[in-house]
């Protein structure tokens, strides 16, 4: 099978965090396949599957709101993979309070669908965002 080339992994990448920054989970799973592996290591999340994705990324959705920059990217020599460095606004619903924070995602995409996507961030830094307790 031919490689894609790394504009069309780019594509993919960046039509997945407009749904992202959307909060549309339907928009969302579609750019990911049927057996996806989605982890976040730092925070102890690994899903498998679309259907068990679809739940925490309704929980996440409901927590959060967020605006991405893809900053740079780096294809995976031989495979149809890249790294994706990226700027993250991040925000609770209905709240003024935000936060810029930085990360990576490592993507290997299969056609126009990522089958993997481990996401790597300092999540601890969204404690400074979450209610605070009443004076």
């Amino acid at each position: 099978m031919q490689m894609q080339a790394t504009e069309q992994l780019l594509d993919v990448t960046q039509r997945l965090t407009r749904c992202w920054d959307q909060r549309d989970v339907e928009g969302t799973l579609q750019y990911y396949t049927e057996d996806v592996d989605y982890s976040e290591p730092g925070a102890g999340v690994h899903i498998k599957g679309r259907d068990a994705l679809r739940t925490y990324l309704n929980r996440y959705f409901e927590a959060w709101d967020t605006r991405w920059t893809i900053r740079e990217h780096y294809r995976l020599e031989g495979q149809d993979a890249l790294v994706a460095f990226w700027d993250m606004e991040v925000w609770r619903p209905g709240s003024l309070d935000r936060l810029m924070t930085k990360g990576m995602d490592l993507l290997v995409i299969r056609g126009d669908q990522i089958a993997r996507d481990t996401v790597y961030y300092d999540r601890t830094q969204l404690k400074s965002l979450l209610k605070k307790p009443a004076a």
